[in-house]
């Protein structure tokens, strides 16, 4: 007689991937199971592009343009666990097949009170990571396809590029996700397996 995986889902860890399997032998739905997990922190600075011919004893030199010096540390993980039987979890769970899609959440901490905007400095973290879990990939052979190991990437970017002076006006809720997202592609470039699909924005 198969013998079911009783859950054991801590619901207070929910972005742990690992929680919430069985590895007892012989019971339905034991398989090999692809587990894919990222984040990126990021650390931004505004500054200021100068017009130094404009300048004098009396007078500051002219603010041309402004960007973002952003600093990245981005990471993913890929493992292969053998002959488990995951049960649901949170996110976009399917309880009675155990695969699991979890997207990564970001969070901004600025050091000025812009309305959901990046402000001149400042901070971006993951506060839940990007989690995929589903049954390997084959070959004809048997040969899993799914790629495994660790990536840890840290990248410089400018991002952001504005003329004239940093003005908050231009810098809000409804401009950050587009900044956002053309830093995610620029760090799947430098970091192969990350996946900007996966990220909530």
């Amino acid at each position: 007689m198969a013998y079911t995986p009783a859950s054991v889902y801590d619901s207070d860890s929910p972005t742990n991937p690992n929680i919430g399997y069985s590895t007892s032998g012989g019971a339905s739905g034991v398989q090999n199971w692809w587990v894919f997990v990222q984040t990126v922190d990021i650390m931004y600075q505004r500054n200021n592009q100068y017009d130094m011919s404009t300048s004098s004893l009396l007078k500051s030199p002219t603010v041309t343009s402004n960007w973002m010096d952003m600093n990245c540390t981005v990471q993913t993980q890929g493992d292969v666990y053998y002959n488990m039987a995951f049960s649901g979890t949170s996110g976009l769970a399917t309880s009675s097949v155990g695969t699991l899609f979890q997207p990564q959440v970001l969070q901004i901490q600025t050091n000025t009170g812009v309305s959901g905007g990046f402000g001149e400095n400042g901070g971006v973290s993951t506060s839940a990571m990007g989690i995929i879990r589903r049954p390997v990939r084959t070959d004809a052979a048997g040969t899993i396809l799914d790629p495994t190991g660790i990536c840890t990437e840290s990248v410089s970017l400018v991002m952001d590029q504005m003329p004239g002076a940093y003005n908050s006006l231009y810098d809000t809720s409804s401009t950050v996700n587009s900044v956002l997202a053309q830093a995610m592609g620029q760090l799947a470039e430098q970091c192969e397996n990350f996946k900007p699909t996966l990220v909530e924005l």
